[in-house]
């Protein structure tokens, strides 16, 4: 898939509950970002070696086990700094409340609060890419949550925080296809 002409991007379907891990690299410095790794299998391994990708970040959407079983192979391999919402991931150097910019070669990442799910999910924007949403949004769907107050929190931050963004936004979610906020604002049933 060709997002953006400096990019190296693959997604993987990663791990027991087959959830969507993004490696994203700049071509040029080959410095790269995975988010969420649910799991570290061949396929990651040989694509990061194939491209000779300097692995540097990961950045978690939120803390539950299906989005992070992979992490302790990663940081076995990869001298990689983690980031991921409060709270959310013990192994996080870098704590997040939404707002924050990360500046990874070349390519600005900006943490959405997307809270709900968990309290602390956090979603990840590169205009030059799209969103990573998590268990937030999926196509047509959203993450399940632990009450009514939850749930409603996590709708709200989804419209505030994404439905904000450009319609033609990318939309890449923890769990199966890929979707636009267009997409998403006027046909999710769970916004109307």
């Amino acid at each position: 898939m060709v997002i953006a002409d400096n990019l190296i991007f693959r997604r993987f379907t990663l791990g027991f509950a087959r959830i969507n891990g993004y490696l994203l690299a700049e071509r040029e410095s080959r410095q790269g970002v995975f988010i969420d790794p649910g799991g570290y299998n061949d396929l990651v391994a040989s694509f990061i070696e194939e491209h000779q990708i300097e692995l540097r970040h990961i950045f978690f959407t939120h803390g539950h086990i299906d989005h992070m079983a992979g992490l302790e192979e990663f940081r076995r391999r990869y001298a990689v700094r983690c980031c991921a919402g409060k709270e959310e991931v013990r192994a996080a150097s870098r704590i997040l409340h939404g707002g924050e910019r990360i500046e990874l070669a070349g390519f600005n990442f900006t943490a959405l609060s997307t809270a709900g799910h968990t309290p602390g999910g956090i979603s990840y924007y590169c205009r030059k890419v799209g969103v990573f949403t998590g268990d937030a949004l999926f196509s047509g769907s959203v993450g399940g949550t632990g009450s009514a107050l939850e749930g409603q929190l996590q709708l709200e931050q989804v419209r505030r925080n994404i439905f904000s963004l450009p319609d033609e936004t990318l939309v890449f979610p923890g769990h199966g296809p890929l979707t636009t906020v267009a997409a998403e604002r006027y046909g999710n049933p769970f916004f109307s």
